[in-house]
């Protein structure tokens, strides 16, 4: 009978990776289809999906580590996740804009005419902040932006979420 080995962190991180890129891409498809105005809600459902995540991951990994991760362990797990989680995401997002959805950008830029002149800014200013929002206005641009942002934030979150999922040996006097 083969002993069976505990998955790495990165097996574990990679799988819930994949499905956090899936669901962010699902989240900006719905976007795009309802052409949902930018607010901070769907930002919010997705940092909550990262958040969720990351901690069944932790999770995971503590299940079947001896219920034990050290904070690094939980913040490379994390930020792998997030950052799979995001090379996924922007991966699809850059197919859909770029093949599926051609006309995604400048339904978006029409929309951003639609919210300056409705905040009371037209003219100069108005070609300036939208001249601002054409250098990422392209699926490359989008590709990058998101890749960058991703990682930083997944990052950021997995410095605050290894600190609650942690859990050290007990065996260990400090």
């Amino acid at each position: 009978m083969e002993e069976q080995r505990a998955p790495t962190i990165a097996a574990i991180a990679t799988k819930y990776g994949a499905i956090q890129g899936v669901i962010s891409f699902v989240l900006f498809v719905v976007q795009a289809l309802v052409r949902i105005k930018q607010s901070w809600v769907l930002p919010v459902v997705g940092i909550i999906v990262v958040v969720v995540l990351m901690v069944l991951a932790h999770r995971e990994f503590k299940r079947t580590h001896n219920r034990m991760m050290t904070y690094a362990q939980g913040l490379g797990s994390g930020t792998l996740l997030a950052t799979v989680g995001t090379v996924v995401s922007s991966v699809l997002v850059f197919v859909y804009v770029k093949f599926i959805n051609t006309g995604y950008f400048a339904a978006a830029m029409q929309l951003q005419k639609a919210n300056l002149q409705q905040r009371g800014i037209s003219g100069a200013q108005a070609e300036q902040a939208t001249a601002m929002m054409g250098i990422v206005m392209n699926p490359v641009g989008l590709f990058v932006y998101s890749l960058i942002s991703g990682v930083i934030v997944g990052f950021i979150i997995a410095l605050i979420v290894s600190i609650f999922t942690q859990k050290g040996d007990p065996r260990i006097v400090r």
